[in-house]
């Protein structure tokens, strides 16, 4: 179940957002961005994906990027971004791919393009 739009914010200088506001049915829900699993892109809009529901926003993925906290989340696709506390493990694939295992069973693909950023950051995480 889809459960919302809100709209983009305009600034690009801002702080990194502790909240994400979701519309749904006239009202507004605010997210904690700790809480998010995992986000898709889906054209101009976002879907988050937050403990077993799905949120869509308004927004581009790269906009959504900028305003997460980069401690907490990373770009390991062109249209994924993962909070790497809900990592579980890593397998490779073929051709320097990943296959990224989340707490919660979820699987999605690392990219070649992304790996460097992603195994850096990981390995300074933990």
């Amino acid at each position: 179940m889809i459960d919302g739009v809100v709209p983009a914010a305009q600034s690009n200088a801002e702080p990194p957002a502790e909240r994400i506001v979701v519309k749904s049915g006239g009202k507004l829900t605010f997210l904690r961005s700790n809480e998010i699993d995992w986000a898709e892109a889906q054209g101009d809009y976002v879907c988050l994906h937050v403990q077993g529901k799905k949120h869509l926003i308004r927004e581009r993925i790269s906009r959504l990027e900028q305003r997460l906290p980069e401690k907490l989340f990373v770009r390991i696709h062109r249209s994924s971004i993962v909070n790497i506390d809900r990592i579980r493990e890593m397998q490779p694939l073929f051709y320097g791919e990943y296959s990224v295992l989340l707490i919660d069973g979820t699987r999605l693909t690392l990219s070649r393009s992304f790996k460097g950023k992603v195994l850096q950051k990981i390995v300074h995480v933990s």
